[in-house]
């Protein structure tokens, strides 16, 4: 039984995680087919982040207190596979907000629900998440190829449409598979939001404002100074398969060592390293020639010290969770994360727009660093493995 779980969940999250990256890869299509500029492109990666940020944790709640995990897990599956197909059917930016609102609930319900059917059979929840995060690392190193590879073939708008058949197969096999577990949450939502689980969102969400924020832009920023689309979808996959060793790393790591130190040791690296890659693209948007192996050095870095916390910050808000409401505090973590890229995106997109690239990116560049203080701070906690 926890085999078969752990696989069907690692497959799920496979897919789960392709179609995180959908709307994100699809822009520099969107932005010279459709003529939208990337203010409007950062309002579609935002209108997915905002239904994520508001919904998770309800979702999680409305899960755990009705046992309907499995149902929810389903049901976004059935969200991705019309966002897609809305996708390539899209003529105009209504559209595509539509099919952006549409991936958007599909985000509220696979992490929450899957992180408790995970943490309910499993004494080692930091290992068991680690190689459950192996399967969404595989979907988001996978989604930028095989994009890449389909849009070279394609077009976009068939690309599109040939991509919602992962999620379809997902829906059956979660249902025919998966087995609701008999804990049923306790009544309440704010209960949850404890000062540690606040702490985690803010640290993390700031962390994943850097990584939507490199994913939605670095590839337009690699095409615009001459890449291909298939050397731009390599790239960008390098950076996430990083996560294939990292988030393994991670889980292992946090089943042993104190979760505060390997969050804090990976936002410093991050910092570090993304400080030296935007001296690296300064010299690109001049014109300069940079080694390929050079550049897949430092994504692959920056990649792995943004996966390696993945793992532990789910664990650790399982941890942190109080009355059975698992999904609550994860859906809590995951979706109040989600606030700042909502907010901070569209910021990145105008800057691009009104001044460029480098100066959009030196607002994730500082904000790497504001994380990194934060984390600090919440070293006090010293959260030790469990």
């Amino acid at each position: 039984m926890k085999i078969n779980t752990l696989g069907v969940l690692f497959f799920d999250h496979f897919v789960n995680d392709f179609y995180s990256l959908f709307i994100p890869l699809f822009i520099p299509f969107l932005v010279s087919h459709l003529g939208i500029n990337y203010f409007e492109a950062s309002l579609l990666v935002a209108a997915v982040t905002v239904i994520g940020a508001v919904l998770q944790s309800p979702v999680g709640y409305w899960a755990d207190r009705y046992r309907k995990r499995v149902g929810f897990i389903a049901l976004g599956f059935l969200f991705y596979a019309l966002g897609a197909i809305s996708l390539g059917l899209s003529t105009n930016f209504p559209l595509l907000f539509l099919s952006s609102i549409l991936i958007g609930f599909a985000t509220t319900t696979y992490h929450p629900q899957g992180t408790t059917l995970i943490t309910a059979e499993f004494t080692r929840k930091g290992h068991a998440l680690g190689v459950h995060g192996v399967g969404g690392q595989l979907g988001r190193f996978f989604s930028p190829v095989l994009i890449g590879f389909l849009v070279s073939r394609f077009e976009w708008r068939k690309s599109s449409i040939i991509l919602s058949f992962p999620a379809i197969i997902a829906i059956f096999l979660s249902l025919w598979t998966l087995k609701e577990p008999e804990k049923r949450g306790e009544k309440g939502i704010a209960e949850a939001i404890t000062f540690p689980i606040f702490l985690l969102i803010l640290i993390l969400g700031i962390r994943g404002t850097v990584f939507q924020g490199i994913v939605s832009f670095l590839p337009s920023f690699f095409i615009t100074t001459g890449s291909s689309i298939n050397t731009t979808g390599i790239l960008t996959g390098i950076m996430l398969a990083s996560g294939l060793l990292a988030q393994l790393l991670g889980g292992i790591l946090g089943d042993k060592i104190s979760k505060g130190k390997i969050i804090f040791s990976s936002l410093l690296g991050l910092s570090l390293l993304f400080f030296i890659f935007y001296l690296f693209m300064i010299q690109i948007a001049k014109g300069h020639l940079l080694g390929f192996g050079l550049l897949t050095f430092f994504l692959f870095a920056i990649g792995f010290c943004i996966f390696v916390t993945f793992p532990v910050g789910l664990a650790l808000s399982a941890e942190l969770s109080r009355g059975g409401k698992v999904g609550t505090s994860v859906g809590a973590v995951m979706g109040g994360g989600l606030v700042f890229p909502s907010v901070f995106l569209p910021v990145t997109g105008h800057l691009i727009d009104r001044f460029g690239f480098i100066e959009g990116f030196s607002l994730l560049l500082i904000l790497s660093f504001v994380a990194t203080l934060i984390s600090l701070f919440y070293l006090k906690f010293d959260f030790p493995s469990r």
